[in-house]
């Protein structure tokens, strides 16, 4: 046991005491010896609650999110009479307000914790879809889709630093992307539920099928996120009070030691020096950008209006308004699947760029297939579901820059909001002169600039990965250094020690 002088501005930390007299008493050998079975046994009950609430969660978000396009081709263009960019516009309006809210949504977090915060702006947006049910013109829409995504802008962040300070480095990935995948999830029970609707609940009560899809997915959303109030866990050093049902003392033991034995630092509130300094990080732009431009499924969001555009020789639509929602639904059980292989792999072998690499392949194909527009209509479908699989370089980069910064909790917050303002900077306002809608299903730029981004993007992966190395290197260098001035120090000081005592 070693003692040591506090004083007012001195960080404590988890395996130091601090006596009535000002004295901390540092534990030397801090409790991090786990067994095994009972470390795997914490991570269990971790997955089996948090992450279940946390995947139904983004499920019931992302179908609130993206439900409005498979809206568009049930019979809101035509009840609403939408024959312009409206589409374009409804996307627009969601990513605007889901922007506003990332960095307030960042530093929210850091000092009320997310298990409140979270839950309170699900039931707020909850609320807002089931009032899409109502509109009568796009002038309404607009407003409230940009007040949904405003309340889902803290959903992404959120979750993901949770994941990051709960889970280790080679647990991440796989975790991020059971997370994730709630999204291809959501986009296929938002097809399945608008095609049942429009063919079970059309004009039940005097209200179209898709009103009905808003109503059923804002109430579904109200519900989880009253769960979540007693499910979210906090952060390991501010455990949710709610949450102690199932995470008892001896697994927040677990939970700290595990943290320690990675050297990560405990969530703190972040100021705004602490902001401004986040961006002072390469690693935090090169991330980032990788990121906005590296998943390239936008063009996938166009999928139903080239099904729609499909006729017979009779002149009859090629597919039923139950199957333009159905047929996106192989895409994302695709990228659902991906995923989950991708991630679990990488965290198994420890390597992202292999992956990152692999997944630029099949992005670049699909892009050039869709930019060829072959004459076989299988063909051109295969590139439209293989672009489905850019989601998965997300939850790489996103589980490979935890890693690297394990020692700066801020910058890993700020870097997770970050990157999803440029993406949907990148879709909220690059879609509408890519993917016109008076275009369809025929866009002249839109599988062309993706193409172009696909490829920055591959090369942004190879700099990250020499990047880090690099940095690997300085940081090693200054350790060395700063060690050697510590001993030359603390040579000095015995030196000038026994001089006074001959003197």
């Amino acid at each position: 046991m070693a003692t040591k002088k506090v004083t007012p501005d001195s960080p404590q930390l988890p395996n130091e005491k601090i006596s009535s007299s000002g004295v901390i008493s540092v534990d030397s050998e801090p409790v991090d010896d786990i067994d095994p079975k009972e470390e795997r046994a914490f991570v269990w009950r971790l997955d089996l609650f948090f992450l279940t609430i946390g995947f139904l969660g983004y499920t019931f978000k992302y179908l609130d999110q993206t439900n409005i396009s498979n809206a568009y081709v049930s019979g809101m263009k035509e009840d609403l009479k939408l024959y312009g960019n409206e589409l374009n516009y409804f996307t627009t309006y969601f990513n605007i307000g889901y922007m506003v809210m990332l960095y307030i949504s960042c530093i929210t977090i850091s000092y009320i914790g997310p298990s409140v915060w979270l839950p309170a702006c699900e039931v707020m947006w909850g609320i807002l879809t089931c009032c899409l049910s109502t509109v009568t013109k796009s002038e309404q829409v607009y407003g409230l889709r940009f007040l949904i995504g405003f309340f889902e802008g803290c959903t992404w962040p959120g979750y993901f630093t949770i994941i990051s300070q709960w889970y280790l480095p080679h647990e991440m990935a796989l975790r991020m992307s059971i997370y994730n995948i709630a999204q291809p999830v959501g986009a296929m029970l938002s097809g399945a539920m608008q095609g049942a609707l429009s063919t079970n609940l059309d004009g039940a009560l005097g209200r179209s099928g898709w009103r009905w899809a808003f109503i059923i997915n804002g109430i579904c959303t109200i519900f989880v996120a009253l769960c979540a109030f007693f499910l979210l866990p906090g952060f390991p050093d501010r455990q949710s009070p709610l949450s102690k049902w199932y995470l008892k003392p001896r697994h927040i033991e677990i939970a700290l030691a595990r943290s320690r034995r990675v050297g990560r630092k405990p969530q703190i509130g972040i100021t705004i020096k602490k902001f401004l300094r986040c961006f002072t990080f390469w690693q935090l732009w090169a991330f980032a950008i990788a990121w906005a431009i590296g998943g390239n499924t936008t063009p996938t969001s166009y999928f139903n209006l080239w099904l729609k555009s499909l006729k017979l020789p009779n002149g009859k639509l090629n597919y039923s308004v139950a199957k333009l929602n159905y047929l996106p639904i192989a895409g994302q059980a695709i990228a659902l699947v991906c995923e989950l292989l991708f991630s679990g792999f990488s965290d198994w072998t420890g390597k992202r760029l292999p992956f990152l690499l692999t997944h630029s392949a099949i992005n670049i194909t699909s892009l050039i297939i869709l930019i060829i527009r072959p004459s076989n209509q299988h063909t051109y479908m295969a590139g439209w579901y293989m672009n489905y699989i850019g989601s998965v370089s997300t939850m790489l980069l996103c589980a490979w820059a935890s890693t690297y910064l394990e020692g700066e909790p801020e910058v890993r917050t700020v870097l997770f909001a970050t990157g999803t303002i440029l993406s949907y900077l990148q879709s909220a306002f690059v879609p509408i002169a890519a993917f016109p809608a008076k275009e369809a299903p025929h866009w002249r730029i839109g599988a062309k600039l993706y193409l172009g981004f696909a490829c920055v993007a591959t090369v942004i992966f190879v700099g990250i990965h020499f990047g880090l190395k690099w940095q690997a290197k300085q940081d090693a260098k200054n350790k060395v250094d700063k060690e050697d001035d510590v001993e030359r120090s603390a040579t000095l000081g015995q030196e000038h020690e026994i001089f006074d005592e001959k003197v």
